[in-house]
């Protein structure tokens, strides 16, 4: 039986078996408990999942790269910034945003309010960690320093993850 903080379970189907609708309230899912930038696995199937991400003001995500899947976000609440090498798109409440497979991201919420964005990830792939990468290579390839004595987003964000903010 679920408990009042956990997020209800439900096991995905067994092989050749049809998936079940499930409606769920994303609401149980928002959880701010667990560090500065966490993803919540909602639900999965052969095809498809939908992840939560709750990240805290002032935080970000890290770099973030899943090479075999596209990922589809709305900002659900707060006001997120979304960065690629292709730059930075700002997007309010309602506001979407596709990635494709393949390409470094990060999401950074430079507001004093919680942000909440729904992530649809297709193919689901089999994970159950955060796909935040440490491949080297994608890293360099997403994370330099910008104009000005501020460093790039994603340089913020791995500095954040590392524990070596504000080092060159």
């Amino acid at each position: 039986m679920d408990t009042p903080d956990d997020p209800p379970t439900d096991p995905s189907p067994t092989p050749g078996e049809r998936p079940r609708v499930r409606p769920v309230d994303l609401r149980d899912y928002a959880d701010f408990r667990h560090g500065e930038a966490t993803r919540i696995r909602v639900f999965a199937s052969a095809s498809l999942a939908l992840d939560l991400w709750c990240v805290e003001p002032g935080s970000a995500t890290g770099v973030l790269h899943l090479a075999d899947a596209d990922v589809a976000y709305t900002v659900i609440g707060g006001r997120g910034w979304f960065v690629t090498d292709d730059g930075e798109v700002g997007l309010d409440p309602m506001g979407a945003l596709l990635v494709p497979a393949d390409t470094v991201h990060g999401i950074d919420n430079r507001l004093p309010d919680p942000l909440i964005v729904l992530a649809a990830v297709a193919p689901p792939g089999a994970q159950d960690e955060d796909p935040i990468t440490d491949d080297p290579e994608a890293i360099a390839a997403a994370v330099r320093w910008g104009g000005g004595d501020r460093p790039h987003v994603l340089r913020r964000a791995v500095e954040a993850v590392l524990g070596v903010r504000g080092s060159r």
